[in-house]
Parts: structure tokens; sequence; C-alpha cells
């Protein structure tokens, strides 16, 4: 079995490579957008949109570690969010952000764009509770086709016209879809303005 962490060896329990798991994903974050975990979060409020249950918002080196995902409470529910975590998840979609404006260091979205209800809601949202100068991590994928589970097929233009809003300051094409099988994603850094 491959090592979560590279030179880290793999737990032995569940729990442990949960834990892995989710430490590993914010390392990922963080070399995506070209600096490290401590760089861009610790000290901070973040918020994740969309996390899913890999335990981002667990692992986070930040001050307030928020997952705004609606299925947090099934996730709770069957045992899959890491257990005695600082997160807050909040069960609600990403279009109606219960939070305060302004009140967000750092946004993350990483392969969530394409899964939500209304990605420009969102968008929004996410500028809406940023403070000005705020950063915002997007990795999504681009150019592959709907599904169900993934109802929107977004362009390269067409998430810079969702970060409209945003000052681009680094914009990175990988030639590999989140979850593989083909295709290829963005990731961006981008600044609030």
């Amino acid at each position: 079995m491959p090592a979560f962490i590279p030179g880290e060896e793999v737990a032995a329990g569940y729990e442990g490579r949960r834990r892995q798991i989710a430490r590993a994903e914010v390392r990922r974050v963080a070399a995506e957008a070209g600096s490290t975990e401590y760089e861009l979060f610790a000290g901070r409020v973040v918020v994740d949109v969309g996390p899913g249950p890999l335990g981002f918002p667990d692992a986070c080196p930040a001050r307030v570690s928020i997952g705004v995902e609606p299925l947090a409470e099934r996730f709770r529910d069957h045992g899959l969010l890491i257990p005695d975590s600082h997160a807050v998840y909040l069960p609600v979609g990403g279009e109606a952000i219960p939070l305060v404006s302004g009140s967000v260091d750092v946004v993350v979205t990483r392969n969530s764009l394409d899964h939500v209800t209304a990605p420009r809601a969102v968008a929004a949202e996410v500028e809406r509770i940023l403070r000005p100068g705020g950063t915002l991590l997007v990795s999504v994928d681009v150019d592959h086709p709907a599904t169900p589970t993934e109802p929107h097929t977004l362009t390269l233009d067409g998430v810079r016209d969702l970060l409209a809003a945003f000052d681009l300051e680094r914009e990175d094409v990988i030639d590999e879809a989140h979850g593989g099988g083909g295709g290829r994603r963005v990731a961006i850094r981008a600044r609030r303005r």
C-alpha cells in the first residue's frame, strides 16, 4: 500500500489512515496553490466548500476550520467524519452559506464547483464571505461531460468568468481530472478585491 504522505508509514488502523488521508489532502491543496499548509492556513479562518468526507477541515491547521457540506449529517451518522475534530461542519449547500460577510480568510473549493446546484451562486457566496484580500483556492475539472453527480460542464473560460470578481494570482491546467479517468482540471489561486 503506498504512503499517503511520503516518508510516513501507513497507519495500521482505519482512524489513523483517515487522519493521514486528511493531512495529505491539506498538503495537496496547498501544493496546488504553490505554498505550504502553514503559510496558507495557520491562524486563519478557513472554509472548505464541499469537502466531502476526506477530512480537509479536520486536518487544516486553521484557527477556525469550517466545512460547508450538505451531506455532513449523513457523513456523521455513518461514521465518515473524523472523530474528536476541531472542525465545524455546516450541513448546507454553498449557494447560501450562513456566515457573516467578510469573515473568512481563505476559501477552498476542490472538486466541488461542478457538483453544486448553481456554480454562479456559490462564487457569489464565496466572494461575500471572503474578507477583502482573502484567498480563494479552486481546483475543478474542466471540459468533461455532465454526469448525475457533476451536473455542470465547466470550461476554462467559464471558470475564469465565475471568478471575474477576483484577481487571479496563479492558474495551472493539469492534464488529469480529479479521480483520474481522463480529462483535465484547473487549479487557481485568486485574491478577493
